[in-house]
This record gives structure tokens, C-alpha cells and sequence, in this order.
């Protein structure tokens, strides 16, 4: 009898010992899954990131370009001559540019019958006047003309863009980010829904429960990338909690570390 017992005892230990390890593995098969999910985005965010510098490239190569031709045009500016015939006209000739273009109606006049010769009109210049071959119209003296206006710079693909960019205020930050930029600039560019998540809860500021999470996107009139239930909200945070923690009544909030890689993530969208 005390050997039964004792072997019952035993049997006992050794399936309470195996429950708990049966336990512990699948505990690791959870935390497996975590990491993986982790691994995921992180490898989405790295692409991001590429397709982020590539844009930049692509700007600086296109501001590099505008800086050429301004240099080019400042150039010419500094080496074009000066309009000093203008300020300074031969004695006898008052008005060159309107006597070259519109000449007084007395040169247009018929020659009377009598054939009288009419004289010629003092402010006209002959053919064979060196003065007039000197002296440029107006047209011609205006520096302009010979080089154009910079206009154009602008109609380069991005320019226009970039200007707009320069020209902004100051960048968009946790704390100056309003609704308008949020769900019509900076949601639509997101890679992933945890990049998502990240933005509307460092807008937010406050925890909130998963299940008020989905009625933040539809105030936002923004659809994510998966649908926003509790579940996949409890999914997210247990696959990121370095970004995201459990707070007081079930609630949700994002960790230190989850505010700056939302305010990292807002200079990369904006």
C-alpha cells in the first residue's frame, strides 16, 4: 500500500511539473509571436525610412539644380553692360525711341501735286546717322529683356512644392499637431497600423480604452489600415510594449519611448 501511494504521490508531482511546463512553452510560443510581430514592423519601418531618403535625395538633387541656375543668372546680371546711352542722348536727338517707332504723321503725308519737296522732320534720324546706330531703344537697354526674369525657376517638378515647404512656419510637433494635418497629411503617408496607432494616440495625449479607439478615426474621417477593435488594439500593445503600456481601468497610453517615435515619425511624414 505505501509503495501505491507513494507512486500516486509521485505521478501526481510529475503531472503537475509537466502542466507547468506545458505552460511555460506556450508562454514562449506567445512571446515567439511578440517578437515576430516586433521584427515585422520593424522591417516596415526600415523600408519607410528608405523611401523616405530616396524623396530627399531626390529634393536635394532638384534644389542643387535651381542653386546652379541662380548662380548662372546672378552671373549675368553682374556682367551685363549698364543702359548709360539712355541717361545720356546726343545733342539734337529728344526722343529716340518714339521717333524710331512712331514717326510724325508728316512722314506719312502725300507729296502735293506741285511736287514741293517737304522738308524732313528735325527729330528724325537719317539712315546714315551714326547716332542712331548708338544709341539702343528702349526695349534694348531694359536688362530683362536680354536675360529674362527668374519666373521660370519656378515651373521646375518641385519647385513650387519646395517653395511652399521652405516657406512654412515652424514644423509640425506633438504639440502643434492639429486634426486637419494629422488625418489629411500625415495618416495617409503611414506604412503600417501600429504607425497609425502611434500618431492618434500621441494626439490624443490622454489613455483611452481600446474599444474608443475606433470613434477617434472615424471623428478624424480617416479608415486604418485594419480595423480598430479591441482585440486588435490589445494585439498591437502586447506586440509593441515598448511603445504602448496598459494603463489604469484596461486603458491604453504610449510609453516615453512611444512619444518620441511618434514626434520622430511626425518630422519624417510632414
Amino acid at each position: 500500500m505505501r509503495d501505491t501511494e507513494n507512486l500516486n504521490s509521485q505521478l501526481a508531482k510529475e503531472e503537475a511539473t509537466l502542466a507547468a511546463t506545458n505552460e511555460q512553452i506556450e508562454a514562449a510560443y506567445r512571446r515567439i509571436e511578440a517578437l515576430q510581430a516586433q521584427i515585422t514592423a520593424a522591417q516596415e519601418k526600415i523600408a519607410a525610412t528608405e523611401q523616405g531618403i530616396d524623396k530627399l535625395r531626390e529634393s536635394a538633387v532638384t534644389i542643387e539644380k535651381r542653386m546652379e541656375l541662380l548662380r548662372e543668372y546672378m552671373s549675368m546680371v553682374e556682367n551685363s553692360p549698364a543702359p548709360v546711352a539712355i541717361n545720356t542722348p546726343a545733342p539734337g536727338f529728344h526722343t529716340p525711341a518714339p521717333a524710331r517707332h512712331t514717326p510724325p504723321p508728316a512722314v506719312h503725308t502725300p507729296v502735293p501735286a506741285t511736287h514741293t519737296p517737304v522738308p524732313a522732320t528735325p527729330a528724325e534720324p537719317s539712315e546714315n546717322d551714326s547716332t542712331a546706330e548708338i544709341l539702343p531703344s528702349l526695349e534694348e537697354a531694359q536688362p530683362t529683356d536680354e536675360i529674362g526674369d527668374l519666373a521660370f525657376v519656378e515651373s521646375l517638378p518641385g519647385a513650387t512644392a519646395d517653395a511652399k515647404k521652405e516657406a512654412s512656419s515652424a514644423p509640425v510637433t506633438l504639440e502643434t499637431l492639429d486634426d486637419e494635418v494629422l488625418s489629411h497629411e500625415l495618416l495617409p503617408r503611414t506604412q503600417t497600423f501600429e504607425e497609425e496607432l502611434l500618431l492618434v494616440m500621441a494626439h490624443h495625449r490622454k489613455a483611452i480604452a481600446p474599444k474608443d479607439v475606433a470613434r477617434i478615426f472615424r471623428r478624424l474621417d480617416y479608415t486604418p489600415k485594419q480595423s480598430a477593435t479591441a482585440k486588435t488594439i490589445r494585439a498591437q500593445v502586447e506586440a509593441a510594449q515598448h511603445l504602448f503600456e496598459t494603463a489604469a481601468e484596461g486603458r491604453i497610453a504610449l510609453t516615453g519611448e512611444g512619444r518620441e517615435e511618434a514626434q520622430r515619425l511626425i518630422e519624417q511624414l510632414a
